[in-house]
């Protein structure tokens, strides 16, 4: 909304506010009547506290304010956190309120609407005052406000990666892009799901042992997983799997893969190999960085780009393991955005080949005269 002056009735109040063009003192003066019978009923300093200033259609005091809705022609109160999350987000210029601070369903909350119902500011005692409008507010409308499976909101609407926009919930998030609209998801869970032999080995045995490695990183975790070893793996075949390597917050991701064929190594011993590479990568990474910022609870509001920030030394610390004694067939690295993340989540369907189920994969890995490729699901938690 346009800035409203604090001395001078301006040009920004006439049009936003629908005074008129000439200065009515007599309207002026009517909006000042509403605002002090109001403030008298509601209890004056008792209630909202010592009187600070007054605008032209709010009284802002130490605990709360009046403020006059031109459209509904009506005096509403706003008091305690709520005020004061409103007075943070901007008070009149962010919004004009049209009810007065009223129950939740639950009993717990608070909350006022602002903007003809297009903006709410909503407290509970877990989760102080928070804001919520726009796409994000009218999906969390739909799905039943904070009786719905998000709760309350834990976070102002916030900037989010790829120019999106998220609110964070007390079981979830609310996240937003202009070419996606609003989507609401709570944890997201990444599996392996198998591999897929094209061409087997060259080796003189007949048929490839082969294995996966996979190191996991987020800004907030790290992981080091390995498959079982695959006996008999022969061309044109496959090897479905199901092992969870990431349960947690759409904040990004990025999976290291290797695949390896087996001879004389130790694959639990290169598993802990790779996992202490990432713990590694993660440690540098969060040092240079100096710290995680983050929205409410651990939604990371510049997931996207830390990620790409950790890569270096993940590669680094992965590469500083290849002394295996085991065969590497091939390498990759994938990366996934939040958005990836929850677009998979949410707005993906499965496929399926040589059965094996999945939402991704890595490109054909090579090597040892073989091919192959790795596969992933992803779905809501």
């Amino acid at each position: 909304m346009a800035k409203l002056s604090s001395v001078n009735v301006s040009l920004d109040l006439v049009k936003e506010h629908k005074l008129p063009k000439k200065f009515d003192f007599q309207v002026i003066s009517m909006i000042d009547q509403k605002l002090q019978k109001r403030f008298d009923e509601l209890g004056g300093s008792n209630f909202f506290g010592k009187l600070l200033r007054k605008e032209k259609i709010v009284w802002y005091c130490e605990l709360g304010c009046v403020c006059y809705n031109s459209t509904l022609k009506g005096v509403f109160e706003l008091h305690g956190a709520i005020y004061q999350k409103w007075v943070a987000l901007g008070g009149a210029n962010w919004g004009i309120p049209n009810t007065d601070e009223s129950p939740c369903w639950d009993g717990v909350g608070r909350y006022n609407h602002f903007n003809s119902d297009q903006a709410t500011i909503m407290w509970s005692p877990q989760t102080g005052a928070q804001g919520i409008w726009g796409d994000i507010r009218r999906r969390w409308t739909e799905l039943g406000w904070e009786r719905s499976y998000l709760g309350y909101p834990t976070s102002d609407e916030s900037d989010f990666p790829d120019g999106g926009r998220v609110n964070s919930f007390q079981n979830g998030g609310i996240y937003w892009w202009p070419d996606t609209g609003a989507m609401d998801l709570n944890d997201v869970i990444i599996h392996y799901t198998g591999l897929v032999c094209i061409k087997e080995s060259s080796e003189w045995s007949g048929s490839d042992e082969p294995y996966v490695l996979l190191g996991v990183l987020s800004p907030f975790s790290t992981g080091g997983y390995r498959s079982k070893t695959y006996g008999g793996v022969d061309s044109n075949t496959s090897r479905p799997d199901l092992i969870e390597i990431y349960r947690g917050k759409p904040n990004g991701l990025s999976i290291d893969v290797t695949l390896m064929e087996n001879d004389e190594g130790n694959p639990e011993k290169y598993r802990k190999d790779i996992e202490a590479a990432m713990q590694k990568a993660h440690a540098a990474g969060t040092l240079a960085l100096g710290f995680i910022p983050v929205v409410g609870a651990a939604i990371a509001a510049i997931a996207g780009p830390l990620i790409q920030k950790f890569i270096p030394d993940i590669a680094k610390a992965v590469n500083d393991l290849f002394g295996f004694g085991d065969d590497t067939i091939g390498t990759q690295r994938i990366v996934l955005t939040g958005k990836d993340m929850i677009l998979l989540a949410k707005r993906t369907n499965n496929s399926n080949y040589k059965n094996v189920g999945f939402k991704f994969s890595t490109s054909n890995l090579r090597g040892e005269d073989a091919n192959y490729k790795v596969y992933f699901g992803v779905v809501p938690a």
